[in-house]
């Protein structure tokens, strides 16, 4: 070593430098292959302490997926359901009824609170925290039934009907057959008939005009498509303007409701409640329609006035159109 030493100082200055850069160059070699070892040694011991830690899985009730988290990434359950309880469902009970996390109650809150906020929101996509339309509707319609027969107003509009309009029709209907045939019981036989299908027709829209209108669905369609501007029939289509006339038919079904609730307590004030029906009905388009459309309140009353006038010539053609039909088959089959 003594003999290295003396050779290393007896170098030119040159070769003493490159013989120190050398060694310098090998140390740090050794000290980065060292440093990579330490490390590779503590990033295999950190995977080998995650993988003795266990991953908690739930495995989903309702499709069989395993998952981590809280929702099940297939279907969308909750990793929580468990049985139920008297607690879950009197949270669930409470939860649909206020609307804390959408659902029906939310959706009928909504529908009277802001309106036109909702179905624009619902047009725009964000609908995950409403009930579809016609979902909506079928629950108030059942509503509607139950009320409607448990307070006693089922039939109630036919027992009012002015001075038995059956037995009216009943004489002007022998009248009218005898200044056409006297003798022809065929012809008495036919306007019989035709008064009385005309007296059940009455009888049904009466005691079921909210079915009706589901039934007439599509000329609500085409007067409101008319009525509300040419502009609004290029920016909504068919299917847009039936989302917001189905949620208006549900606050027209719950206002139906609630007069049905009135009339055990007030007939009187039943009748006049059941007067103002029409109004409530444009009541109902003005609320569904005026965000929609982008109109000022009273340009929307105006539009959906018109609209129920359109709605109901519509719908008066139709019924003449079937009536005239009706008697031609009638007159063919009993006079001809």
């Amino acid at each position: 070593m003594r003999h290295f030493d003396n050779i290393f100082y007896l170098c030119p200055i040159k070769t003493r430098i490159i013989m120190e850069n050398e060694i310098q160059t090998e140390v740090q070699v050794e000290t980065q292959a060292e440093t990579q070892t330490e490390i590779q040694a503590e990033t295999q011991t950190e995977i080998q302490a995650e993988d003795q830690i266990e991953v908690k899985t739930t495995k989903c009730l309702n499709c069989g997926t395993e998952f981590e988290g809280n929702f099940c990434p297939e279907c969308g359950q909750d990793a929580k359901t468990s049985r139920f309880t008297l607690r879950f469902i009197w949270s669930n009970l409470l939860s649909a009824v206020l609307g804390r996390d959408g659902g029906i109650g939310y959706t009928i809150k909504n529908l009277f609170s802001r309106p036109g906020k909702m179905i624009v929101e619902i047009l725009e996509g964000k609908r995950r925290k409403y009930v579809s339309p016609f979902p909506t509707l079928f629950l108030a319609l059942t509503l509607y039934v139950l009320i409607f027969t448990a307070t006693g107003t089922k039939n109630i509009e036919i027992d009012n009907l002015p001075e038995d309009i059956d037995t009216e029709l009943t004489v002007k209907v022998g009248e009218k057959t005898t200044e056409i045939n006297n003798n022809s019981t065929a012809a008495k036989q036919m306007l019989q008939k035709g008064a009385q299908l005309a007296v059940n027709g009455y009888h049904f829209y009466l005691n079921h005009y909210t079915l009706c209108y589901m039934l007439t669905l599509p000329l609500f369609v085409v007067a409101a498509r008319k009525c509300y501007g040419k502009e609004n029939r290029k920016r909504y289509n068919h299917a847009e303007y039936i989302v917001a006339i189905v949620y208006a038919m549900v606050i027209l079904v719950l206002y139906r409701c609630v007069v049905n609730l009135i009339y055990p307590i007030s007939p009187h004030f039943y009748g006049k409640m059941t007067f103002y029906e029409p109004i409530a009905i444009i009541i109902a388009l003005t609320a569904c329609f005026r965000k929609m459309m982008g109109f000022s309140t009273i340009k929307t009353v105006w539009r959906s006035t018109l609209t129920i006038a359109l709605y109901y010539l519509l719908l008066g053609a139709i019924v003449t159109i079937c009536a005239v039909a009706i008697g031609f088959f009638f007159y063919f089959k009993y006079l001809r």
